[in-house]
């Protein structure tokens, strides 16, 4: 507790430093003698402190009088500025998007009329007839009739159909028929679909249909990108434009049909706007909702909107056959050696005890790579015993390029009378990594080298202009491979495809608590996933699917549908999306997101508003912050959103978009097998600041530099990964267009623009974003004080351990690695700073925590206490006594100060900083560059932690030997 003296000291003292925040004219009416006193007052009381004593088990934040001296002058009030931030709410923090009310224009009923007459007209011409001819082929048009009934008498409705039947192009075109019919129509149809590249291509294919360009009746919007006009009527788009939309329209004013398609996707995004949508039909009765997917557990949707009737659309257009991996072993004679790389290991996977020892399962129920090449004979009797041998030999697990490579042969090459001969190819990959990987083998083939091959890759970090490329028809002669995602699973025509090869694997995200952050794990598909896939070569001609895995698997191991995003992910951006949504505004998260179809543990929502709290997206009363209201808005973790903001306000954000890539993604350095001292050896000599993120920085700016020459060659020399490399790149590119998005820098700048300016020696970040927001790109010490900044509360302190020597009765001095929450780690033995010894109380912050014989800590940096205090997230406290006056940021750090002057200097410039970091963040163009205040508070706060007597670098020496 505080004694009286001390409190009235310190109440006093700070209370004089708040009225420091003094205008100009105040400040003219000041005389001498009142400032003199004013600075006397603080001398004064500062030197009623008596010295305090050292405590054993707290440590001192040792600040240097110069350091002070300039904290006081810039915390002095300034003659030259008077600035005062208006303050905002998050609602009006939003940069408006293009938004369709028709309701609220002039001219919309006249608008209607026109479009209807001009309908009429349209109806009874040939062209369109023709058009309207091949509509009718759809399985789906016999059901027009049941599904305008249906609407016209429930508020919801779901429609299942199998993939290629016509729902996605149709059922939005039967409502917008019947609307036209008559002049004083209200229909405005907006339709969401997963993913930029499908709102695109059904766009611009239902058009088509109606003998049109998309932008007029029939549009799209999609982020940074819009096809739409007052004539249009249906809006194709991803479901992120409406959940912004909502932040402005939360009653979606003007929408008459909502159609949330691919539903069994269970993203996250879709999931919650069905959570906004049940909502909103209690006070929009006249609005129609529409679930549509190929498959879909209807019931479960059917239960959550009071059991609303289900229509299910038969049958399909074209027949596709299907085939499994021991059909396509058999089919292309594949042999596989006992010594490649694909071939199953001597010892069963390490799991198989632990699946089969409490629990005996059925032979006819055991995984395939669980039996010997006898079991599996009796299991594929019909296939002779060279494909099973091959089979039993296989690693099922693994993605079997050589096998893709040998299929594609066969498939352009190869006797396969029974199949069609022509027509492009699409293959199903799980992620950027091995579409490259399958590319260069492509590339290095004998065959696929040859010119008369177009291979074309597809993947949701692509640009839309590049995205657009596998929709384009081929020359003549020439063969269409698609190399893709599963961006191309859903709601995705490319008309040309008649063969598919899905391997079977897909990225999924994944929160996983231990380590804290986001990751995307390698998992089979789901059947939903592997019917989706198969339908792809059934679009507009009959079809071939082969599938990478064998029937048994299909049959009894895969699950029956993906599980939901939400319950799979961390929570901290739909909390986020709760706090903005006017329609949710005044609930607490756990309450709202209790009501998801299917709801997260509350265990999990707790853990995500504590955090955001930590990371000062909420207040203390869990309202959103303007910081919040931008990580909401940046398709990002909200640590990797946050770290970019705050690259960009203290002029560093080249390097902090770096970091931000490689957090993101993963670390550029790899270990081959059986070189793991070598590779160490090698990242040493990138190591920076005691920081294996700063290490990995200068590792891809030391990559670039590289580039000139021979960039393979540095990358195998110095163990690193190309690839990732490249990633890393791609990602940073398109950080910038997210900052340009939410306006902290210049508006308008495309990943385009960031890659035309990419050249040998840059990756065309710091010259399309400008020197002023770079200048300080260099500064380690400041990028190892902002990753406290993105990673709090992820921080351990070194404490002390007494051990025993043994044989005497002597003790010896260790440490130990102690986490916020008072657990105890080991730094991980690929780190840097695994046999660094550091002082006792000294901090590192760090990215993920993992668990295997011990836990560990991966990607740690070292960082001062000075930048605790600026950057850790939370509320500092002063408290103590005269004789022992301590620091406390969030009652988990705790530091003691020599002084009351120096404890209320450094509570005090703290709050400077949050309060301009508050504003910067409610107004994105606010230039502090330019403002005296604000300049000369970053300018403080950079110069301390540049200082060396401030760093961090006094807390470490090495010990060849420590452990």
């Amino acid at each position: 507790m505080m004694d009286d003296d001390f409190y009235r000291t310190l109440q006093n003292l700070l209370s004089h430093m708040e009225s420091s925040q003094t205008t100009e004219d105040d400040y003219h009416h000041k005389t001498d003698a009142d400032v003199q006193l004013h600075q006397l007052s603080i001398s004064d009381l500062s030197a009623q402190i008596l010295d305090v004593s050292r405590s054993s088990n707290m440590q001192w934040l040792e600040v240097h009088p110069d350091t002070l001296e300039l904290i006081k002058k810039t915390l002095e009030p300034k003659l030259s500025s008077k600035f005062s931030p208006s303050k905002l709410v998050s609602g009006e923090l939003a940069y408006p998007i293009q938004t369709q009310k028709p309701r609220y224009l002039k001219d919309f009923d006249k608008i209607n009329i026109f479009l209807h007459k001009e309908f009429q007209v349209k109806i009874p011409s040939h062209r369109y007839l023709k058009l309207q001819e091949e509509r009718q082929k759809l399985p789906t048009w016999e059901m027009r009739d049941q599904i305008i009934s249906t609407l016209n008498n429930h508020n919801v409705v779901i429609i299942c159909g199998m993939t290629g039947c016509g729902k996605t192009t149709q059922v939005p075109q039967f409502i917008l028929d019947d609307a036209l019919k008559s002049e004083t129509f209200n229909a405005n149809i907006v339709c969401t679909q997963p993913r930029r590249i499908s709102a695109m291509s059904i766009a611009e294919r239902v058009a088509q249909e109606r003998d049109e360009r998309v932008g007029r009746v029939v549009g799209y919007q999609i982020r940074l990108d819009a096809e739409l006009s007052l004539f249009t009527r249906l809006l194709f788009c991803t479901t992120g434009i409406v959940l912004r939309r909502l932040e402005d329209d939360p009653l979606l004013e003007g929408v008459s049909h909502m159609i949330v398609d691919e539903v069994h996707e269970r993203s996250e995004q879709s999931d919650f706007l069905l959570l906004v949508l049940k909502k909103l039909l209690r006070r929009h009765s006249h609005l129609k909702v529409i679930l549509m997917s190929a498959t879909i557990d209807a019931r479960l949707f059917s239960d959550y909107f009071n059991k609303c009737p289900v229509i299910e659309i038969p049958g399909k257009t074209y027949s596709v056959k299907q085939f499994f991996l021991e059909d396509i072993i058999e089919k292309t004679n594949y042999r596989l050696d006992y010594g490649s790389d694909y071939a199953k290991r001597d010892s069963l996977p390490f799991d198989y005890h632990l699946m089969y020892q409490k629990r005996e399962l059925p032979l006819e129920l055991r995984p395939d790579a669980y039996l010997n090449e006898d079991e599996l004979q009796s299991r594929y009797e019909k296939h002779r015993r060279q494909t099973v041998s091959t089979l039993a030999r296989m690693d099922l697990d693994c993605i079997n390029y050589e096998l893709i490579i040998h299929l594609l042969e066969w498939i352009v090459n190869g006797e396969h009378k029974d199949l069609l001969e022509d027509g492009a190819i699409l293959v199903f990959l799980p992620g950027i990594q091995e579409i490259q990987n399958t590319f260069e083998m492509l590339q290095a083939s004998r065959e696929f080298s040859k010119e008369n091959y177009a291979i074309i890759p597809l993947h949701s970090s692509y640009s839309s202009e590049e995205q657009k490329m596998v929709f384009r028809p081929t020359a003549r002669g020439m063969r269409k491979i698609v190399l893709a995602t599963n961006i191309a699973e859903t709601s995705v025509t490319i008309n040309d495809v008649v063969f598919v090869v899905d391997t079977g694997v897909m990225k999924e995200k994944r929160y996983d608590p231990e380590k804290g952050m986001l990751s995307l794990d390698l998992i089979r598909v789901s059947k939903t996933n592997a019917i989706q896939r198969m339908g792809r070569a059934g679009r507009v001609q009959a079809g071939v699917c082969f599938h990478m895995f064998t029937s048994h698997m299909y049959q009894h191991e895969l699950r029956d549908h993906p599980k939901p995003e939400i319950q799979r992910n961390s929570l901290e951006q739909v909390v986020i999306r709760t706090k903005i949504l006017p329609i949710f505004r005044k609930y607490n998260a756990q309450k709202v997101l209790r009501s998801l179809i299917n709801p997260p543990a509350p265990e999990s929502v707790e853990q995500a508003v504590d955090f955001l709290k930590h990371l000062g997206a909420l207040d203390s009363a869990s309202e959103l912050t303007a910081l919040g209201y931008h990580l909401g808005s940046l398709p990002v973790d909200v640590r990797i959103g946050k770290l970019m903001l705050y690259g960009t306000i203290f002029r560093c954000l080249d390097a902090t978009l770096t970091i931000a890539a490689t957090i993101s993604f993963k670390s550029p350095f790899i270990i081959p097998f059986k070189k793991k001292e070598e590779a160490a050896e090698k990242k040493k000599e990138f190591e920076t600041n005691n920081s294996d993120i700063l290490t990995m920085l200068q590792a891809y700016k030391t990559w670039w530099l590289s580039r000139a020459a021979r960039d393979y060659h540095f990358c195998k020399k110095n163990y690193l990964s190309y690839k990732a490399l490249e990633m890393i790149k791609t990602l940073k590119q398109q950080y910038v267009e997210n900052l340009s998005d939410i306006g902290f820098i210049r508006k308008g700048i495309k990943t385009r623009d960031v890659q035309s300016q990419s050249s040998y020696i840059s990756d065309g970040v710091w010259e399309i974003t400008g020197p002023e927001v770079n200048v300080n790109n260099e500064n380690m010490e400041l990028l190892s004080a902002l990753l406290v900044a993105a990673l709090y509360p992820n921080i351990i302190e070194i404490v002390p351990q007494a051990t025993n020597l043994s044989g005497s009765g002597e003790r010896v001095s260790r440490t130990k690695f102690k986490t916020e929450k008072g657990e105890y780690v080991d730094i991980h033995p690929s780190s840097v700073n695994f046999q660094h010894y550091f002082k006792i109380g000294s901090f590192l912050v760090y990215h993920e925590k993992v668990k295997t014989k011990k836990v560990y800590i991966r990607d740690c940096s070292l960082v001062s206490k000075f930048s605790l205090l600026m950057f850790a997230g939370g509320k500092i406290t002063i408290t103590g006594s005269s004789e022992n006056i301590i620091v406390k940021i969030d009652d988990m750090i705790m530091f003691k100060v020599r002084t009351i002057e120096t404890a209320a200097l450094l509570k005090s410039l703290r709050s400077k900083l949050d309060q301009l970091l508050s504003d910067k963040i409610s107004q994105p163009d606010m230039d502090l560059i330019r403002c005296s205040d604000s300049e000369s508070i970053i300018n403080c706060i950079v110069q301390i932690i540049s200082d060396p007597r401030m760093s961090a670098k006094d807390y470490v020496e090495e010990v060849e030997d420590f452990c």
